[in-house]
């Protein structure tokens, strides 16, 4: 399939929030129960057809979260169109790593566009109070905040689709 449209996507997060398994739901289409932990930057590749009729090329780069690869983490995002930063719903720690993210990420790719995904929705007691996310994605200049789940394969097509069109959108602006 060849693309119109080609762009490199990072997601990124805190170690363990699900990253990993976000990127192989999408790009396989499977699900994961136990994932190593990532060591620099994993790199996947997914090709999509829009309803538009236009065709995406998303170049996913999944990095760590561990703190000790962080330095690294500013070289991968150069080049970046877009970003998505995950957090675990059932654990208020990752979600107050955001600011962190986001820092690297604008520092190094400029003021592209941003999704907060809160992972792990199938999962009771959640931390991270649904409308608390939204109105910080709103304050951060975030595009959204949309809650998921791999497991259950749960607003993961919608969340790229999405993305994919701003992007699109936003590379026409500058065009």
């Amino acid at each position: 399939m060849s693309s119109n449209w080609i762009f490199k996507v990072v997601v990124a997060g805190a170690g363990g929030v699900g990253k990993t398994a976000l990127i192989e739901r999408y790009v396989t289409g499977s699900f994961i129960e136990d994932h190593k932990m990532t060591i620099g930057a994993q790199f996947s590749v997914k090709d999509v057809s829009l309803d538009t009729g236009e065709h995406v090329r998303m170049q996913l780069w999944d990095f760590a979260g561990e703190e000790r690869f962080r330095f690294l983490l500013g070289d991968y995002c150069r080049g970046a169109s877009g970003a998505f930063i995950c957090y675990d719903v059932t654990d208020y720690a990752t979600f107050e790593e955001i600011p962190e993210w986001l820092r690297i990420i604008r520092e190094n790719a400029g003021m592209v566009p941003i999704t907060l995904v809160g992972n792990k929705y199938d999962l009771e007691n959640h931390e991270v109070d649904i409308n608390v996310a939204e109105q910080y994605a709103e304050s951060a200049s975030c595009l959204m905040n949309v809650m998921c789940s791999s497991k259950l394969n749960l607003n993961i097509e919608p969340m790229f689709t999405a993305m994919s069109k701003w992007l699109i959108y936003y590379a026409q602006q500058v065009e």
